[in-house]
């Protein structure tokens, strides 16, 4: 995945995950069918492929006139790529896209190339312009099932962009974006018939931003110790949720492999939401939103909830630990 496309996946849609999926528990350890969903559920969702294992969404104008926006600008100016969007093609996040859908298949972390990153946006794009800047960078012209589909492919680069509907557009691997293209068409299986996946999704659309995932392809990116990550209880799914106004409304929502499994996670989290509250005592900032935190469980489902302000985001994103004192836990990294 490429490091651009990473951090908007966890940062755009990014900061939110990291502090809804992995930030409060981190900060505390020094750690069905489409049709039957909400109304809210991106109609793009039938460009995602059914070998998505993480699918992020983010309304990236609302994103931008909130009291966030210059937090995210700065994370997405923190790793320029090669075969980012804005590299290719000149269009911006800022200026130019109105909603977007990052969707991963990938099963590690592919540094240089798009491997497995599917972008789906919606705004206002000068097709002439965009294809004749990627023209100048050597991309190639052809058609894939009544596509205009632009791609530049050779040993060092793959990004491809095809202008699928009027103000949508695909992004990614070559490959990628014809399965995408596939995946609308009927051709391969698309997420929509993974009834779990829509059901979670179902539970966190009416964010501004959210995400769903398959535990095993985002655990391996959390900032806390292997050793840590795999004393949690057997967790099949992941999803998270905010709602931005003046501050931010989280939402997380694990799916565990049974009951039993969903209970002893409760109980872990709550363990570390005790140690957090004995912590965050010393920080006023962080007894705010630990006093607002719900932690429930209902069947295989374990959710937590709690708002964040953006004096707390500026704790967990600054460059010291989350915690001040020096006997606080370190504050993992966002990525």
């Amino acid at each position: 995945m490429a490091k651009r496309t990473r951090v908007f996946l966890f940062a755009a849609a990014g900061v939110l995950m990291a502090a809804l999926a992995t930030g409060l528990v981190a900060w505390a350890t020094g750690m069905s069918v489409l049709a039957a969903l909400g109304s809210n559920v991106p109609v793009e969702l039938a460009y995602v492929p059914g070998t998505a294992r993480m699918v992020a969404y983010a309304d990236v104008r609302q994103v931008m006139s909130s009291p966030f926006h210059d937090r995210f600008r700065q994370f997405q100016r923190s790793n320029p790529s090669q075969d980012s969007l804005e590299a290719r093609t000149g269009i911006s996040f800022d200026t130019d896209i109105d909603r977007v859908l990052v969707a991963s298949m990938a099963t590690d972390d592919a540094a240089a190339r798009m491997d497995g990153t599917l972008l789906i946006a919606r705004g206002r794009f000068d097709a002439v312009r965009i294809e004749g800047a990627m023209r100048e960078q050597g991309a190639q012209v052809v058609q894939y099932r009544g596509t205009r589909f632009v791609s530049i492919h050779d040993d060092t680069h793959d990004a491809a962009l095809a202008f699928v509907e009027p103000g949508l557009i695909l992004f990614g691997a070559r490959d990628g974006v014809r399965e995408a293209i596939d995946a609308k068409a009927g051709a391969v299986d698309g997420i929509s018939t993974n009834r779990e996946f829509m059901a979670l999704v179902g539970d966190v659309d009416e964010g501004t931003a959210w995400s769903v995932a398959k535990f095993d392809s985002v655990s391996g990116r959390m900032p806390f110790p292997p050793a840590i990550v795999n004393q949690l209880p057997p967790i099949n799914w992941l999803a998270a949720s905010g709602r931005l106004d003046s501050g931010l409304h989280g939402l997380v929502r694990a799916e565990a492999r049974d009951e039993q499994s969903a209970q002893n996670l409760r109980d872990v989290v709550q363990g570390f939401l005790a140690f957090a509250k004995l912590q965050g005592s010393r920080e006023p900032a962080y007894k705010g939103m630990l006093d607002s935190v719900a932690l429930t469980a209902d069947g295989k489902s374990v959710s937590l909830s709690f708002d964040l302000t953006p004096a707390v985001l500026d704790l967990l994103t600054s460059s010291g630990n989350a915690v001040r004192p020096q006997a606080a836990p370190r504050r993992p990294q966002v990525f």
